[in-house]
């Protein structure tokens, strides 16, 4: 018996399907693999707003637990600013000395901005560079609580101008990515005042 040997130059119509088949379907999981890792790597990277507004209201609070009375810097705010006479860290000159802290709602931008001025820039008329604190904010308000002494009362109001210190500062805000679509309200106490 004699064989026959075929030599074949080529392949197959069959060979060629199962060979794509196969090609598609690595492809297609190496793409999932890269497409998981780049979502995986979105979500890690994203800014977290919870965590600014933690870091917002650590730094208001700080600020209105250092206030301090001053007759040079006057404590004034109303609905979406106020400025704080506290203890302010000096960069230039690396020692922490009475300044103005100022925060400010921009609600075009739906920007929250803190200013920091030390002794000597006030007392120059120098600018300082705002920072943005928080980003998104769809709605802020401040409040100033005191004691009316013509009406015997406690009570909240949304200007605060010149005399002494208010007893706390609410505040009330929105943010637009927030998980949660609840108004948030933090009352920070003033302890020096009243």
């Amino acid at each position: 018996m004699r064989f026959i040997r075929l030599n074949r130059i080529g392949f197959s119509l069959v060979e060629l399907l199962v060979v794509t088949a196969m090609l598609g379907i690595i492809s297609l999981a190496i793409f999932s693999t890269f497409n998981n890792g780049f979502k995986v790597w979105q979500k890690i990277n994203k800014p977290l707003a919870e965590e600014d507004l933690g870091i917002f209201f650590d730094k208001l609070a700080q600020d209105l637990s250092n206030c301090v009375k001053s007759s040079s810097i006057l404590f004034t705010g109303d609905a979406s600013s106020f400025g704080v006479p506290t203890l302010v860290n000096s960069s230039r000159l690396k020692v922490n000395s009475l300044g103005l802290v100022v925060y400010s709602y921009d609600q075009q931008s739906g920007l929250l901005y803190r200013e920091q001025k030390d002794f000597s820039q006030l007392y120059n008329h120098q600018d300082a560079s705002p920072v943005v604190l928080l980003k998104n904010i769809s709605f802020l308000k401040f409040e100033y609580y005191y004691f009316d002494k013509q009406e015997q009362k406690y009570v909240w109001k949304e200007e605060w101008s010149g005399a002494g210190l208010p007893l706390a500062v609410r505040v009330g805000l929105n943010l637009n990515d927030s998980s949660e679509t609840d108004k948030i309200i933090r009352t920070i106490n003033i302890p020096i005042s009243g």
